[in-house]
């Protein structure tokens, strides 16, 4: 391997002790000094407000109720299927407060996929809100029959009949039943877990990532020393993406709790109420991806609104078509639009553009503090010429610990200390990367990860079906990856006339979507294909799907 096609990160490196955990993090350290009063969280869902302050005092007294009167033990983990909230950023930093794990499950999914998760990480606990309660109870039934043990179910913010709420039930009532931020006793906060994340990884079905203290730590100060001009107190920000997600959980219950900026945020994305908050609060920033892009342009509301105090579009999760970036400029012309790169195994963040070099439209950035990165041949393992396409490979104190149980998908992710993205670059002479294709075969559907072959194992369940075969198809009308798929027919259906057939596949189409969750119906459409492109040992050759030759690279810019 060149050295010299290793790309380093231009910004100054980040450093930290590997003796403290994200609660001591969060206590000892106040970069911009931020006054223990001032409100740095308000959710739309009950209106309740954070501060400064006030959420590392909450934290240190609902950490005792987990304790004292829930039973949570250090190591324990818990998770969390509600919406966005206070109490959400609350409940994480009270579990890490704790000592515990913060396992976030996206509430959206079905009982089914909910059960998964449960099997892969078996916590001591779930936390749950009214809406999903149902779902996961159903989760929770099945589940119990294959455990020794039934995880304690309590609400968060709801009151449920018949449990617990957090944080009224649990909190303690004076400074007496307060715990002190978790210590890691001579531990390095390399090897302490704080979070499981799920992802579908770079191949294969949903995994849970093992996010370290120090991970979720040195990824909030790579920020820092990166984006300064965002990263800091004076910003206020309307944020809707999830806490489940990597996204959410990174960008406002960890880095801005920390640095101490104003988040309002919405339990879910409604454009009207979002374009509303940034006239109220005269937003500053704004985390997006290009499906919100694609409605800030096509929608007639922004216009209602005032959004003169704007500074910045961050946009993350999917690369953003060049020519959506420019009718969002179009749009908001005082406003800069930059991208980002991140995953789950990066805690999340890789990379950002800078906001001076704006014109650079397309790119997903340059390294972040700290961070390093190489462009390799999938087939050859060697590094790839600037200018030529590779599998972005990166190395930095971000990436993640590997994989809940599964150590084959860890091993295949990681060569040396270089994590293997999946996501296929270039990069020109000022080290700006640039999104081309993903090697790995997920679909991205607004940020939100499918796995085909997740898809093609419940179309073949059809009695119908014999093959199938499911890829990602860029829609242009909602700025986002969808699902496609091509099945086989069995006789005698496959031979019938073409309208029958088409009878035959929206029948088949409307059973599969539903039993799944509603980011994975097929959007793209089911289609007849009786021979499906495999190769030699039956593997199925996706580029070789008809839409796929078709639009050609999905994801170039």
């Amino acid at each position: 391997m060149a050295t010299d096609t290793i790309v380093r990160s231009q910004f100054p490196p980040v450093h930290i002790a590997d003796n403290i955990s994200i609660p001591q993090f969060f206590t000892q350290y106040n970069p911009d000094n931020v006054k223990a009063d001032k409100v740095v969280h308000v959710d739309l869902f009950s209106g309740k407000q954070l501060t400064y302050g006030g959420l590392r005092e909450a934290a240190g007294r609902a950490s005792w109720g987990l304790k004292a009167i829930l039973g949570l033990k250090t190591g324990d983990v818990v998770c969390i299927l509600a919406q966005n909230s206070s109490d959400f950023v609350t409940l994480a930093h009270s579990i890490w407060w704790s000592g515990g794990v913060v396992s976030p499950i996206n509430p959206m999914l079905t009982a089914k996929d909910i059960l998964h998760c449960l099997t892969l990480v078996k916590p001591t606990h779930v936390a749950v809100s009214a809406m999903f309660h149902e779902k996961v109870q159903d989760a929770l039934h099945k589940y119990s029959k294959n455990q020794s043990a039934t995880p304690h179910l309590f609400s968060v913010n709801d009151r449920i009949r018949g449990l617990m709420r957090f944080p009224e039930d649990v909190e303690g009532k004076s400074s007496a039943e307060s715990l002190s931020p978790y210590d890691l006793e001579g531990q390095s906060s390399k090897n302490v877990t704080a979070s499981i994340i799920f992802s579908s990884g770079t191949t294969g079905a949903m995994k849970g990532v093992k996010v370290s203290h120090f991970n979720h730590c040195i990824n909030i100060l790579q920020g820092r020393a990166s984006a300064p001009l965002r990263q800091n107190s004076e910003q206020r920000v309307i944020f809707f993406a999830p806490y489940c997600h990597i996204y959410g959980l990174g960008t406002v219950v960890l880095n801005n709790m920390w640095v101490g900026n104003f988040t309002c945020v919405l339990p879910a994305f409604d454009l009207e109420i979002y374009c509303q908050q940034f006239e109220k609060y005269r937003a500053t920033l704004a985390y997006l991806v290009p499906p919100i892009v694609l409605q800030l342009v096509a929608s007639e509301i922004p216009r209602k609104y005032d959004f003169s105090a704007l500074e910045c579009m961050l946009v993350s999760a999917a690369p953003l078509k060049k020519n959506l970036q420019e009718k969002i400029k179009a749009v908001f012309p005082q406003t800069i639009i930059i991208q980002g790169y991140g995953m789950s195994e990066c805690s999340p963040s890789v990379m950002f553009q800078p906001e001076n070099d704006e014109e650079f439209v397309g790119t997903c950035g340059k390294l972040m503090s700290s961070t390093e990165a190489r462009l390799v041949d999938p087939t050859t393992l060697e590094d790839v010429a600037m200018g030529e396409e590779g599998e972005l490979w990166v190395r930095g104190p971000q990436t993640m610990m590997g994989y809940v149980d599964n150590e084959e998908a860890t091993r295949n992710t990681f060569v040396g200390d270089w994590l293997r993205t999946g996501d296929i670059m270039t990069r020109d002479k000022h080290n700006y990367f640039w999104v081309t294709d993903r090697l790995k075969e997920m679909i991205k559907f607004k940020g939100l990860q499918i796995a085909p072959s997740e898809l093609e194992d419940l179309l073949v369940q059809h009695p119908l079906v014999i093959d199938a075969a499911v890829c990602a198809i860029y829609d242009s009308d909602q700025a986002t990856e969808v699902p496609l798929a091509y099945i086989a027919l069995a006789k005698p259906q496959h031979s019938l006339p073409a309208s029958q057939i088409n009878g035959i596949l929206e029948e088949i189409r409307h059973w599969y979507d539903k039993q799944v969750a509603g980011y994975k119906k097929l959007r793209g459409g089911v289609f007849h294909l009786q021979d499906l492109p495999k190769n030699a040992s039956g593997k199925i050759l996706r580029r070789e799907l008809p839409a796929k030759k078709k639009q050609g690279r999905v994801g170039s810019l």
